[in-house]
């Protein structure tokens, strides 16, 4: 189970480094594929500027995958949890968009599968936890 949730985290950041990357880089596809029109350079500062805590985001998870750390993978679920939370409030605000509903889907499903990754983790450390007193005593 722990291999399982070290792919799992690895995918997050993967997922967390090329949303940084194309913020960074290639802002103007962002813009394009939400429907957001960045009309000006600052619209397009203010895309990339996503970047930096997205690539900081990928290195903690990262972290957190190698050390099989649950506590540290909470911000990552978190972002997850915030991201989707925010696309109800845009979905109700705005109306129904079939974009706005893969994205939501999508968001809410790396919010669960980061939940079970933190449960295997915590799970994990705690049966450690224990197998180390019973050696111990």
């Amino acid at each position: 189970m722990i291999r399982f949730a070290q792919i799992i985290s690895t995918i997050f950041v993967f997922i967390f480094t090329s949303a940084a990357i194309a913020c960074i880089f290639f802002p103007g596809s962002i813009s394009e594929a939400s429907g957001f029109n960045a009309v000006s350079d600052y619209g397009l500062t203010n895309v990339r500027t996503l970047g930096a805590p997205l690539l900081m985001l990928a290195v903690v998870t990262a972290i957190g995958t190698f050390r099989r750390d649950w506590i540290i993978l909470v911000p990552a679920s978190l972002y997850f949890l915030f991201n989707g939370l925010t696309r109800v409030l845009s979905l109700l605000q705005e109306q129904y968009d079939p974009i706005m509903i893969r994205g939501l889907i999508l968001t809410f499903v790396l919010f669960s599968l980061s939940l079970v990754v933190i449960y295997i983790f915590r799970k994990s450390k705690t049966n450690l936890k224990q197998t180390n007193q019973l050696v111990s005593a």
